[in-house]
Protein backbone atom coordinates (compact mmCIF):
# COMPACT_ATOMS: atom_id res chain seq x y z
CA UNK A 1 0.00 0.00 0.00
CA UNK A 2 2.82 2.34 0.94
CA UNK A 3 4.32 1.80 -2.44
CA UNK A 4 1.77 2.28 -4.77
CA UNK A 5 0.84 5.70 -2.68
CA UNK A 6 4.19 6.76 -3.13
CA UNK A 7 4.60 6.09 -6.77
CA UNK A 8 0.51 8.12 -6.90
CA UNK A 9 2.34 10.71 -5.08
CA UNK A 10 5.24 11.16 -7.93
CA UNK A 11 2.94 10.72 -10.85
CA UNK A 12 0.79 13.44 -9.83
CA UNK A 13 3.87 15.33 -8.72
CA UNK A 14 5.33 14.99 -12.52
CA UNK A 15 1.74 15.79 -13.87
CA UNK A 16 1.08 18.54 -12.10
CA UNK A 17 4.27 20.16 -13.20
CA UNK A 18 3.97 19.31 -16.80
CA UNK A 19 3.80 23.13 -17.69
CA UNK A 20 6.33 24.26 -15.47
CA UNK A 21 9.56 22.53 -15.56
CA UNK A 22 9.62 22.46 -19.13
CA UNK A 23 13.26 22.22 -21.47
CA UNK A 24 14.24 22.96 -25.05
CA UNK A 25 12.08 26.55 -25.18
CA UNK A 26 10.97 28.17 -28.29
CA UNK A 27 10.57 31.37 -29.53
CA UNK A 28 7.34 33.10 -30.52
CA UNK A 29 8.00 35.17 -34.12
CA UNK A 30 4.98 37.55 -34.80
CA UNK A 31 2.88 36.70 -37.24
CA UNK A 32 1.73 38.62 -40.61
CA UNK A 33 -1.88 39.83 -40.24
CA UNK A 34 -4.88 41.77 -41.73
CA UNK A 35 -8.42 42.18 -41.63
CA UNK A 36 -11.05 40.68 -44.70
CA UNK A 37 -14.31 42.28 -44.90
CA UNK A 38 -16.61 39.18 -44.90
CA UNK A 39 -20.12 41.56 -45.08
CA UNK A 40 -21.12 45.06 -44.98
CA UNK A 41 -24.18 46.59 -44.65
CA UNK A 42 -25.78 50.10 -43.58
CA UNK A 43 -25.96 47.84 -39.67
CA UNK A 44 -22.60 47.11 -39.33
CA UNK A 45 -19.09 45.58 -40.56
CA UNK A 46 -18.42 41.50 -40.08
CA UNK A 47 -14.64 41.14 -40.55
CA UNK A 48 -12.53 38.16 -39.79
CA UNK A 49 -8.51 38.93 -39.46
CA UNK A 50 -5.68 36.19 -41.62
CA UNK A 51 -2.62 35.56 -40.86
CA UNK A 52 0.04 34.23 -42.96
CA UNK A 53 0.78 30.84 -42.15
CA UNK A 54 3.86 30.84 -39.90
CA UNK A 55 4.68 27.25 -41.28
CA UNK A 56 4.74 27.56 -45.14
CA UNK A 57 3.72 31.28 -46.05
CA UNK A 58 2.66 28.99 -49.73
CA UNK A 59 -0.20 27.15 -47.72
CA UNK A 60 -3.29 28.93 -47.09
CA UNK A 61 -3.85 31.80 -44.52
CA UNK A 62 -4.98 31.34 -40.82
CA UNK A 63 -7.55 32.72 -39.13
CA UNK A 64 -7.30 34.13 -35.93
CA UNK A 65 -10.06 36.63 -34.97
CA UNK A 66 -13.02 37.45 -36.05
CA UNK A 67 -15.39 40.59 -35.11
CA UNK A 68 -18.49 42.64 -35.43
CA UNK A 69 -18.87 46.19 -35.69
CA UNK A 70 -21.94 48.08 -35.17
CA UNK A 71 -21.03 51.87 -35.15
CA UNK A 72 -24.30 53.39 -34.06
CA UNK A 73 -24.49 51.03 -31.61
CA UNK A 74 -21.07 52.00 -29.88
CA UNK A 75 -20.47 47.93 -30.10
CA UNK A 76 -17.90 45.57 -31.16
CA UNK A 77 -17.55 42.31 -30.47
CA UNK A 78 -14.20 40.13 -30.99
CA UNK A 79 -13.57 36.32 -30.75
CA UNK A 80 -10.46 34.93 -30.96
CA UNK A 81 -8.69 31.82 -31.85
CA UNK A 82 -5.62 31.78 -30.30
CA UNK A 83 -4.06 29.09 -27.86
CA UNK A 84 -2.72 25.89 -29.90
CA UNK A 85 -3.46 24.75 -32.93
CA UNK A 86 -3.01 21.38 -33.86
CA UNK A 87 -2.05 21.96 -37.87
CA UNK A 88 0.86 24.98 -37.23
CA UNK A 89 1.90 22.42 -34.44
CA UNK A 90 2.35 25.52 -32.31
CA UNK A 91 0.63 28.32 -30.11
CA UNK A 92 -0.60 31.24 -31.28
CA UNK A 93 -0.33 34.20 -28.98
CA UNK A 94 -2.27 37.80 -28.71
CA UNK A 95 -0.82 40.67 -27.06
CA UNK A 96 -3.11 43.43 -25.76
CA UNK A 97 -6.51 43.62 -24.12
CA UNK A 98 -8.36 40.58 -26.21
CA UNK A 99 -11.99 42.34 -25.43
CA UNK A 100 -10.84 45.46 -27.84
CA UNK A 101 -11.50 45.30 -31.04
CA UNK A 102 -8.15 46.56 -32.08
CA UNK A 103 -4.55 47.06 -31.19
CA UNK A 104 -3.61 43.59 -30.68
CA UNK A 105 -0.03 41.88 -31.73
CA UNK A 106 -0.38 38.36 -32.76
CA UNK A 107 2.86 36.05 -32.62
CA UNK A 108 3.07 32.44 -32.99
CA UNK A 109 5.25 29.73 -30.84
CA UNK A 110 6.40 26.36 -32.41
CA UNK A 111 5.98 23.52 -29.90
CA UNK A 112 8.80 21.52 -29.13
CA UNK A 113 9.49 17.99 -30.69
CA UNK A 114 10.78 16.87 -27.40
CA UNK A 115 10.70 18.64 -23.81
CA UNK A 116 11.89 17.25 -20.25
CA UNK A 117 9.46 17.02 -17.83
CA UNK A 118 10.42 16.03 -13.91
CA UNK A 119 13.57 14.60 -15.32
CA UNK A 120 11.52 12.71 -17.85
CA UNK A 121 11.71 13.10 -21.49
CA UNK A 122 8.08 13.68 -23.11
CA UNK A 123 7.60 13.44 -27.25
CA UNK A 124 5.38 15.36 -28.82
CA UNK A 125 3.08 13.15 -30.74
CA UNK A 126 1.42 13.87 -34.26
CA UNK A 127 -1.98 15.02 -34.36
CA UNK A 128 -4.53 15.60 -36.88
CA UNK A 129 -8.44 17.05 -37.05
CA UNK A 130 -10.01 14.52 -39.24
CA UNK A 131 -13.66 15.91 -40.40
CA UNK A 132 -16.36 13.15 -39.42
CA UNK A 133 -19.31 14.80 -41.22
CA UNK A 134 -20.67 18.02 -41.35
CA UNK A 135 -19.33 20.45 -38.88
CA UNK A 136 -18.15 17.08 -36.34
CA UNK A 137 -14.19 16.84 -36.56
CA UNK A 138 -12.15 14.59 -34.18
CA UNK A 139 -8.67 14.72 -33.11
CA UNK A 140 -6.96 11.19 -33.99
CA UNK A 141 -2.66 10.83 -32.94
CA UNK A 142 -0.23 8.67 -34.05
CA UNK A 143 1.48 6.46 -30.89
CA UNK A 144 5.24 7.29 -31.03
CA UNK A 145 5.76 4.33 -33.75
CA UNK A 146 3.38 5.89 -36.25
CA UNK A 147 0.07 4.09 -35.68
CA UNK A 148 -2.71 6.32 -35.55
CA UNK A 149 -4.91 5.25 -32.52
CA UNK A 150 -8.37 4.18 -33.39
CA UNK A 151 -9.87 6.27 -30.36
CA UNK A 152 -9.92 10.23 -30.86
CA UNK A 153 -9.09 12.16 -28.18
CA UNK A 154 -11.72 14.81 -28.71
CA UNK A 155 -14.28 15.38 -30.62
CA UNK A 156 -15.61 19.44 -31.33
CA UNK A 157 -18.73 20.72 -33.71
CA UNK A 158 -17.44 23.57 -35.87
CA UNK A 159 -18.78 25.17 -39.03
CA UNK A 160 -15.96 26.01 -41.75
CA UNK A 161 -14.71 30.01 -40.82
CA UNK A 162 -16.00 29.82 -37.74
CA UNK A 163 -14.27 31.19 -34.18
CA UNK A 164 -16.78 29.22 -32.05
CA UNK A 165 -16.82 25.12 -31.07
CA UNK A 166 -18.32 23.13 -28.59
CA UNK A 167 -15.85 20.52 -27.60
CA UNK A 168 -15.74 17.28 -26.13
CA UNK A 169 -12.29 15.74 -24.46
CA UNK A 170 -12.13 12.35 -24.11
CA UNK A 171 -10.11 12.00 -21.48
CA UNK A 172 -9.20 8.23 -20.78
CA UNK A 173 -8.17 7.92 -24.70
CA UNK A 174 -4.82 9.41 -22.99
CA UNK A 175 -4.68 5.87 -21.57
CA UNK A 176 -4.77 3.84 -24.67
CA UNK A 177 -0.90 4.51 -25.61
CA UNK A 178 1.29 1.36 -24.74
CA UNK A 179 4.82 1.64 -23.33
CA UNK A 180 3.66 4.81 -21.31
CA UNK A 181 0.80 7.51 -21.01
CA UNK A 182 -0.27 10.80 -23.18
CA UNK A 183 -0.36 14.28 -21.42
CA UNK A 184 -1.57 17.42 -21.38
CA UNK A 185 -0.54 20.63 -19.88
CA UNK A 186 -4.17 21.75 -19.43
CA UNK A 187 -7.49 20.40 -20.21
CA UNK A 188 -9.82 22.21 -23.02
CA UNK A 189 -13.48 24.26 -22.06
CA UNK A 190 -16.14 22.89 -23.55
CA UNK A 191 -16.13 26.15 -26.19
CA UNK A 192 -12.39 25.43 -27.27
CA UNK A 193 -11.36 24.80 -30.85
CA UNK A 194 -8.67 22.97 -30.01
CA UNK A 195 -6.66 20.53 -27.50
CA UNK A 196 -2.93 19.89 -26.66
CA UNK A 197 -0.42 19.98 -27.55
CA UNK A 198 0.00 16.32 -26.63
CA UNK A 199 2.96 14.42 -25.28
CA UNK A 200 3.67 11.02 -25.05
CA UNK A 201 5.92 10.18 -21.64
CA UNK A 202 7.14 6.69 -21.49
CA UNK A 203 7.37 4.83 -18.18
CA UNK A 204 10.67 5.75 -16.62
CA UNK A 205 13.49 2.54 -17.55
CA UNK A 206 14.39 3.00 -13.97
CA UNK A 207 13.26 3.84 -10.46
CA UNK A 208 13.66 3.82 -6.55
CA UNK A 209 10.54 2.57 -4.97
CA UNK A 210 10.56 2.51 -0.88
CA UNK A 211 14.43 1.65 -1.20
CA UNK A 212 14.05 -1.26 -3.60
CA UNK A 213 15.53 -0.46 -7.16
CA UNK A 214 13.05 -1.06 -9.62
CA UNK A 215 13.66 -1.90 -13.25
CA UNK A 216 10.81 -1.56 -16.10
CA UNK A 217 10.54 -5.37 -18.11
CA UNK A 218 9.75 -5.42 -21.98
CA UNK A 219 7.23 -7.48 -22.56
CA UNK A 220 5.06 -8.51 -25.76
CA UNK A 221 2.08 -10.71 -26.60
CA UNK A 222 2.46 -12.89 -28.61
CA UNK A 223 -0.56 -15.13 -29.85
CA UNK A 224 -0.63 -19.11 -29.62
CA UNK A 225 -3.70 -19.67 -31.65
CA UNK A 226 -7.07 -17.90 -32.95
CA UNK A 227 -8.60 -17.87 -29.26
CA UNK A 228 -5.32 -17.40 -27.33
CA UNK A 229 -2.29 -15.63 -26.51
CA UNK A 230 0.26 -14.78 -24.33
CA UNK A 231 2.15 -12.07 -22.67
CA UNK A 232 6.06 -12.47 -21.51
CA UNK A 233 8.64 -10.70 -20.31
CA UNK A 234 12.62 -11.14 -21.33
CA UNK A 235 15.22 -10.32 -19.03
CA UNK A 236 13.26 -10.22 -16.07
CA UNK A 237 15.91 -10.29 -12.59
CA UNK A 238 19.14 -12.07 -15.09
CA UNK A 239 19.59 -11.72 -18.98
CA UNK A 240 17.74 -13.91 -21.07
CA UNK A 241 15.76 -14.50 -18.39
CA UNK A 242 11.76 -15.04 -20.27
CA UNK A 243 8.88 -15.26 -18.32
CA UNK A 244 4.98 -15.72 -18.89
CA UNK A 245 3.27 -13.13 -16.75
CA UNK A 246 0.04 -13.36 -18.89
CA UNK A 247 -2.46 -15.26 -20.83
CA UNK A 248 -5.72 -14.68 -22.77
CA UNK A 249 -8.06 -17.30 -24.21
CA UNK A 250 -10.97 -16.25 -26.12
CA UNK A 251 -10.84 -12.55 -24.15
CA UNK A 252 -10.42 -13.39 -20.93
CA UNK A 253 -7.15 -12.66 -19.35
CA UNK A 254 -5.74 -14.06 -16.10
CA UNK A 255 -2.42 -12.95 -14.81
CA UNK A 256 0.32 -15.30 -13.80
CA UNK A 257 2.23 -13.10 -11.81
CA UNK A 258 2.07 -14.59 -8.39
CA UNK A 259 3.07 -17.78 -9.98
CA UNK A 260 5.96 -15.88 -11.61
CA UNK A 261 7.03 -14.15 -8.34
CA UNK A 262 6.59 -17.84 -6.06
CA UNK A 263 9.72 -19.30 -8.81
CA UNK A 264 11.93 -15.82 -8.46
CA UNK A 265 14.59 -16.10 -6.18
CA UNK A 266 16.19 -12.56 -6.44
CA UNK A 267 13.22 -10.25 -6.57
CA UNK A 268 9.80 -9.50 -7.90
CA UNK A 269 7.57 -8.66 -10.38
CA UNK A 270 5.30 -5.62 -9.33
CA UNK A 271 2.33 -4.40 -11.48
CA UNK A 272 1.82 -0.52 -11.44
CA UNK A 273 -1.61 0.76 -12.59
CA UNK A 274 -1.02 4.01 -11.34
CA UNK A 275 1.06 4.93 -13.97
CA UNK A 276 -1.49 4.21 -16.76
CA UNK A 277 -4.53 1.72 -15.38
CA UNK A 278 -5.20 0.52 -19.41
CA UNK A 279 -1.70 -0.77 -19.80
CA UNK A 280 -0.24 -1.20 -16.24
CA UNK A 281 3.70 -0.95 -16.08
CA UNK A 282 5.67 -4.14 -15.45
CA UNK A 283 8.68 -3.69 -13.27
CA UNK A 284 11.25 -5.81 -11.91
CA UNK A 285 12.30 -5.05 -7.92
CA UNK A 286 15.50 -6.64 -6.84
CA UNK A 287 15.44 -7.91 -3.78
Amino acid sequence: MKSTLNTLLKVSSIIACSSMATAYAQDSSLMSCYWQVEKQNEVGIWERQVCVNPVDANLPAVLVASRVNIPSYGVCSINWLDGYRTELKGTVKVEGNKANCGGHAVSFEPAPDTRIVDGLEEKRLDCRWNNAGGNAHKLMCDDIEGRTLTMPIATKMQAAGSTECVMNFNGFTLNYFSGGVAVLDKKPTHNACDVGPVYFRAYPAQRMVDGFEETLLQCTWRDVNASARIKSCSNVGTPNKDVTVAIEVNGRLQSLIDTVNNQLSDGEIVEDNTLNPIYPALYFRKH
